[in-house]
């Protein structure tokens, strides 16, 4: 069962981007998506597991035209009561009930990791993205330390999270692939973004805009 399902990690989860790793991990994070997004229109948006509504409220204030979806109904209630401009409806990634060709941008920040099928995910994103749509992906990094220490962690020990090459294997058919990464971290977790010798940490996050011709 996806973890997030569970009531209790739903309404606990905005928790974390209240914490002051949270916040500054969030920035890091944010601050590389706009830099992937800035040159895209501000067309309509399919929002992969939106999940409480967090990036759905970041992507709405930039302006685009957004539908979020989620598995999980405890998740969409949250998002429901924040009041953004967007709408939400319960669907599954691995069979989007959209029509090809449906949306121009599709985005979707850390869910890969989590779903059953990624592979699948990826088939039907490229089934519902228009041609030269585009794509936006925010990815968690096996080969950070949260991906190696993953099996203590109750949210993430059943993950399947993604190398760099991983995400340009699964994203061959698409022409354009632009990636930036970020949040460094120490084996304390320690943030080291802006700061000297990190060319011995892998980035925790992973982003990624692609485009389909």
């Amino acid at each position: 069962m996806n973890v997030f399902i569970k009531p209790e990690i739903a309404n606990n989860y905005d928790d974390y981007y209240q914490s002051d790793f949270g916040k500054k991990v969030d920035k890091i994070e944010q601050n590389i998506i706009s830099s992937l997004i800035k040159e895209i229109p501000k067309n309509e948006m399919l929002e992969l597991g939106c999940g409480t509504g967090h990036w759905s409220e970041y992507f709405s204030k930039k302006g685009f035209k957004l539908t979020g979806i989620d598995i999980s109904d405890a998740m969409l209630n949250i998002a429901k009561r924040k009041n953004i401009n967007a709408k939400f409806k319960i669907a599954n990634s691995q069979n989007l009930p959209f029509n090809d060709e449906s949306f121009q941008i599709i985005s979707s920040i850390t869910m890969l990791g989590f779903v059953n099928n990624q592979d699948d995910v990826i088939k039907e994103i490229y089934r519902v993205l228009k041609k030269g749509g585009w794509l936006i992906l925010g990815c968690l990094n096996e080969k950070s330390i949260i991906g190696k220490n993953k099996g203590s962690s109750e949210t993430f020990k059943k993950a399947n999270f993604l190398t760099i090459n991983d995400i340009q294997s699964k994203l061959n058919k698409f022409e354009t692939l632009h990636i930036k990464t970020g949040v460094y971290l120490k084996p304390d977790y320690a943030i080291m973004d802006n700061k000297k010798n990190i060319d011995n940490i892998e980035p925790a996050f992973i982003g990624i805009l692609a485009q389909k011709k």
